[in-house]
């Protein structure tokens, strides 16, 4: 807190009556003689005990030449008009001839004069706002503030030797030395990406073919991009419903629907279809799906035995469970890796339809929404509710008689 000299403390005191000053010293106290000697007393207190101080600086009130005559001894160096400047912020919420609570005079000298002014051209640079009140100043930096604290550290890392976590390894190992299925389920940014690169380039080499599925085209042309710059555009192909690229390549990139139908060809023409020798299910999860999830069922169900099957998943909820149905329904083992620690930290963020990025939940409490993130996601809630209530109730020349 601001330490301030006895002669403001005497000025603040001496905008107090009496009762005022008597519930600044709280208690009993002696009676004083006059008001000097009560004035005496409060500064007294206030220079000894800090909450004494804070009750005096919440009670008092200042007019606006005080004001001007406090930030003149804090800040010499600063113009006459950023002293107006400042002294505009502390009186836009106040009445006209409303005192100004010293409170918040203090407040910006803890704070620091050329602090504050630096702050407010920021706050109004980004959203001008006529008129700023000492209260939405205040909410603006602390929400700055906070963003700072959310966006620091973000950015590319210092390049660093690759190692491969034990848990990559051993999904690598279970699928290329042991002949057994897995299903890694792990953290977004964990690697899962490197288990399918690594199982797919063993297999390649010794002459094998492999396909790589997911639940999505956008998904599927990413990864042909990505796997054609590692293993060559010529070992990589790209079958989705609008696109075709060397269907005949040894690996075969496409929607998890594609291989599904692939399987019922097999089924229904022989030797349309040659079994591979590895089929990597990205987002595996999506077997939960409530409309899609018979794909992925049916085509863990439809695969040969021989063809290894490596599953990944961010998540999955129940990968052990699903680990044991794989076993059950194809008869041959499914390991199951799991990596629960999450390399990359996850910071949660709220945009709002302003435009504007501040954290989720409050600093320190744990699922706590910001105030006004809460009050958007209430009104939304209100206005939802408003709606199927309008729609379960049809205006009044609709109702039957």
């Amino acid at each position: 807190m601001l330490k301030l000299t006895e002669v403001q403390l005497r000025r603040l005191a001496e905008t107090l009556d009496t009762l005022h000053l008597r519930g600044v010293l709280g208690g009993h106290i002696p009676a004083a003689r006059n008001r000097t000697a009560l004035i005496g007393q409060v500064v007294e207190q206030a220079r000894q005990h800090t909450a004494a101080a804070h009750r005096l600086y919440e009670a008092a009130r200042l007019t606006p030449e005080q004001v001007r005559e406090w930030l003149a001894e804090a800040a010499p160096e600063l113009p006459p008009e950023a002293h107006t400047r400042l002294l505009q912020l502390l009186t836009a919420s106040l009445e006209p001839g409303e005192l100004i609570p010293a409170q918040q005079v203090v407040s910006l000298l803890t704070i620091g004069l050329p602090t504050v002014l630096e702050e407010l051209r920021e706050i109004e640079h980004r959203r001008p706002r006529p008129g700023l009140t000492y209260h939405e100043f205040q909410v603006a930096r602390h929400r700055r503030a906070a963003l700072q604290k959310l966006l620091e550290g973000i950015g590319t890392p210092e390049p660093q030797p690759f190692v491969p976590d034990p848990f990559q390894l051993a999904a690598v190992a279970f699928v290329t030395e042991e002949d057994k299925d897995v299903l890694v389920a792990a953290p977004t940014g964990s690697g899962k990406t490197w288990i399918a690169e690594q199982a797919i380039r063993c297999f390649l080499e010794r002459g094998g073919t492999a396909w790589y599925t997911s639940p999505l085209k956008a998904l599927s042309n990413d990864k042909f991009r990505e796997f054609g710059r590692k293993f060559g555009p010529d070992a990589v192909g790209l079958i989705t419903g609008d696109r075709r690229v060397n269907p005949d390549a040894p690996l075969k990139i496409a929607t998890t629907e594609i291989y599904r139908n692939g399987l019922y060809d097999a089924m229904t023409r022989d030797g349309v279809f040659g079994a591979p020798d590895l089929v990597v299910f990205d987002e595996v999860h999506y077997l939960g799906d409530r409309h899609r999830g018979v794909v992925w069922e049916e085509s863990i169900i439809y695969t040969p035995a021989s063809t290894r099957l490596l599953m990944l998943s961010a998540t999955v909820g129940n990968a052990r469970e699903l680990a044991e149905w794989v076993t059950w329904t194809r008869g041959v083992e499914c390991r199951l890796v799991a990596h629960p620690q999450r390399p990359v930290p996850l910071r949660t963020a709220f945009i709002h339809p302003d435009g504007r990025l501040q954290p989720l939940f409050e600093e320190g409490s744990a699922g706590r929404l910001q105030a006004d993130v809460e009050a958007l996601y209430i009104r939304a809630k209100q206005q939802e509710a408003a709606a199927q209530a309008r729609r379960r109730r049809p205006p009044f020349h609709r109702r039957r008689r």
